[in-house]
């Protein structure tokens, strides 16, 4: 790990992909496989501590876009899963829904169906979930030991396939045991991807080559303290009770326990645009949140690729937050320039504050993990200018 500790060195954001196998109770069988395996209660422990630390959880193709724009959060993770196994579906997935974390899957698709491996409709809920689907060839062969004819259908054939069965591009690459030289990584640009991941340890870096992209390796029992190692400086979020107090103080409605337990997943999230009040009303058969955000003095620089990303992720939070809860609603306010001796209070009062943005997502539109958009939103073009359709995902 000495290459790692090199890495480590200096201060400033990190961004760090993450490489998983198995996640499941019981080892499978194979000479690797108990180092490679995470116990769900582990996994759990890590997900907790990446939301505790507030850290952004995205995957390669957003976190790759983000280190490109020198728009990474502090602490900001892509998490990966290799080969495509069963136990994934079972147990991975369903603790990244509880969180709202979405990850990337690289398949082996020459292994879906397969015991033990994922099926089609496993992939294809995953897609549906907001995870990034990339390929990892179709037999898992080390690349650098066949030919180069044999080495470009392995790696097309995968995309091939995939993008078939997804109906949509795949950007993204994983070389079978990390193992890649120059013409496999031509091969893999050639077929179309983005980007393509080794297991080379480190932290990814704008200077990065995108097909040569590092990945740390998450092993049994130590998972935690990797993440402790990559962000020794990421601030857990305010103690229990203090995280409650300021979370009692920002709710209302006649759904004071849920408002107060969205407020709380906000709070620990540390977004730079701060909430000022989430009020839940409940008139069966449906529960309504809404999120109201301060449109001015953000915590950190916010353009507006920035903020659509962060509106998306509070919706999430407040859904994973709130079963109860049927449809998010988020707007911004900012401060009204008022007439002098306005009347602001009374009958007659005059609005101290103006909405820029707003957005509604109903439950049945939002997709765990990512994957969906904010829909129908009002933005206020003289405020923050808004991204344009084909690059913003509002």
């Amino acid at each position: 790990m000495a290459v790692l500790g090199a890495c480590l060195a200096g201060a400033g954001p990190r961004t760090a992909i993450f490489m998983y196998h198995h996640v499941a109770p019981t080892v499978p069988p194979g000479p690797y496989a108990r180092a490679l395996t995470v116990t769900p209660a582990e996994f759990d422990r890590q997900l907790a501590w990446l939301r505790d630390h507030a850290c952004a959880v995205v995957t390669v193709d957003e976190l790759w876009q983000d280190v490109r724009q020198a728009q990474t959060d502090a602490c900001e993770a892509a998490l990966t899963f290799d080969d495509g196994y069963a136990d994934v579906a079972r147990y991975a997935e369903p603790l990244l829904i509880r969180y709202g974390d979405a990850a990337t899957l690289y398949v082996t698709t020459g292994y879906v169906g397969a015991p033990g491996h994922l099926s089609r409709q496993d992939v294809l809920r995953a897609r549906g979930l907001g995870w990034e689907i990339g390929a990892h060839t179709v037999h898992h062969l080390d690349l650098t030991r066949l030919p180069r004819s044999a080495v470009r259908r392995e790696v097309r054939d995968s995309a091939a396939a995939l993008r078939r069965w997804l109906g949509q591009p795949v950007l993204s690459f994983a070389y079978p045991a990390g193992a890649n030289g120059r013409q496999v990584r031509e091969e893999v640009a050639a077929a179309g991807f983005a980007t393509a991941v080794t297991t080379q340890p480190g932290l990814v870096a704008a200077r990065d080559d995108p097909y040569a992209l590092p990945r740390l390796r998450v092993v049994r029992n130590a998972g935690v303290s990797l993440f402790a190692r990559v962000w020794p400086r990421a601030a857990a979020g305010p103690g229990v009770r203090a995280l409650r107090h300021i979370a009692r103080e920002r709710s209302a409605g006649n759904e004071q326990r849920v408002a107060e337990a969205i407020a709380r997943a906000l709070l620990a999230r540390a977004f730079p645009e701060p909430f000022v009040r989430v009020e839940v009303q409940s008139i069966p058969p449906a529960t309504v949140a809404g999120i109201v955000i301060s449109g001015v003095a953000f915590h950190a620089p916010v353009d507006a690729r920035r903020f659509t990303r962060d509106m998306r992720r509070m919706v999430a939070a407040a859904f994973a937050a709130a079963p109860s809860v049927r449809e998010v609603d988020v707007w911004a306010e900012v401060p009204r320039v008022l007439p002098p001796h306005a009347v602001v209070a009374g009958d007659e009062a005059v609005p101290t504050q103006r909405t820029v943005f707003s957005a509604a997502v109903p439950r049945e539109q939002y997709a765990p993990g990512g994957g969906w958009r904010l829909g129908s939103v009002y933005w206020d073009r003289t405020w923050l200018p808004a991204p344009h359709p084909a690059r913003g995902n509002v």
